[in-house]
C-alpha cells in the first residue's frame, strides 16, 4: 500500500505517515482514481459543514477554496504554466522554458480565473438543485479527472529526463492500468448507470485529443500538463453534469 500512500501525499495535503512512504512511489500512479474518490468524500463532508451556515453562493466559493487547498494548488499551478506555454505559440524550446519560469503571464491568470468561475458556479447550481446527485458528480468529477493522468502517462511519453513525472511510465503495467480502469468505471456505472459510461467515453475522448496537442507542441507530456488535464477534466465533468445528462 506504499503505492497509494504516496498517490496521497503527492496529490493531496491530506496527513499521511512517513513510514508508509519506504516504498516505491513510481507505483503510485493506480491509485491516483482511489485518491480522487477520497478527495470527493472529503470535499462532499467539508460541504455538509459549511452548508448550514452559508449562503450558496458563499458555500460553493468555500467548497472551490477547500479543493484548492487539499491539493495545495498543485493542478492549478500546472494549468497556468501549460497555459502560459501553449498560449505563447512558440516553437518546442521556447515553450518548455515559458513553462518552467516561476512568474505566471496573463494567460496562466485567465486560465485559472475561468476555471475558479466554472467550479464555483457548476458547483452552485448542482449543490442547489440536486444535492446528493450534484455531490456525486463533485466527486466524480474529481475521481474520473484523475484517473485521465493515469491515461495520459500511461498512453503518452513524458518529455523530460528528470522530473515529477520520470519513471511513472514505466512501472504501470498493463494490469495496473485496468484495475485503475475498472476502479474508476465501477462507480461511474453503479450511480450514474449508462450516463457513467458516456462520460467515461467522454473523459477517454478528451484527455485523447489532449494528450495529440501535447505531443503536437512539445512531443508529449510535463507535470505541468499532467495538471492542467486534471484541471480541464474536473472543470468539464461538472459541466457535463450541468447540462443535464442525469441531473435535469
Amino acid at each position: 500500500m506504499s503505492g497509494f500512500a504516496h498517490a496521497v501525499a503527492f496529490l493531496t495535503r491530506l496527513p499521511v505517515p512517513r513510514r508508509w512512504l519506504k516504498g516505491d512511489h513510481r507505483t503510485s500512479p493506480m491509485w491516483y482514481p482511489m485518491v480522487g474518490a477520497l478527495l470527493g468524500l472529503v470535499l462532499i463532508g467539508f460541504d455538509w459543514l459549511v452548508a448550514r451556515w452559508f449562503p450558496q453562493m458563499v458555500r460553493a466559493v468555500l467548497d472551490v477554496g477547500c479543493w484548492v487547498y487539499l491539493t495545495g494548488g498543485l493542478h492549478l499551478d500546472g494549468l497556468m504554466d501549460t497555459a502560459d506555454g501553449f498560449g505563447a505559440y512558440r516553437d518546442r524550446e521556447r515553450t518548455l522554458q515559458i513553462m518552467k519560469d516561476s512568474r505566471v503571464g496573463a494567460m496562466g491568470v485567465l486560465a485559472a480565473v475561468l476555471v475558479l468561475l466554472l467550479k464555483v458556479s457548476t458547483l452552485y447550481y448542482l449543490l442547489q438543485f440536486h444535492v446528493w446527485d450534484g455531490a456525486f458528480a463533485w466527486g466524480s468529477a474529481v475521481m474520473i479527472a484523475r484517473f485521465a493522468a493515469v491515461v495520459a502517462i500511461f498512453a503518452f511519453p513524458y518529455v523530460q529526463a528528470q522530473g515529477m513525472g520520470s519513471g511513472l511510465k514505466e512501472s504501470l503495467s498493463t494490469w495496473r492500468i485496468n484495475l485503475s480502469s475498472f476502479c474508476s468505471i465501477l462507480p461511474l456505472i453503479w450511480w450514474w448507470e449508462w450516463e457513467g459510461v458516456v462520460l467515461f467515453v467522454v473523459v477517454f475522448a478528451l484527455t485523447w485529443l489532449f494528450g495529440k496537442l501535447a505531443v503536437y507542441r512539445i512531443g508529449g507530456f510535463t507535470g505541468d500538463i499532467y495538471g492542467a488535464l486534471i484541471e480541464g477534466v474536473e472543470v468539464a465533468v461538472l459541466l457535463f453534469f450541468t447540462m443535464g445528462v442525469r441531473l435535469g
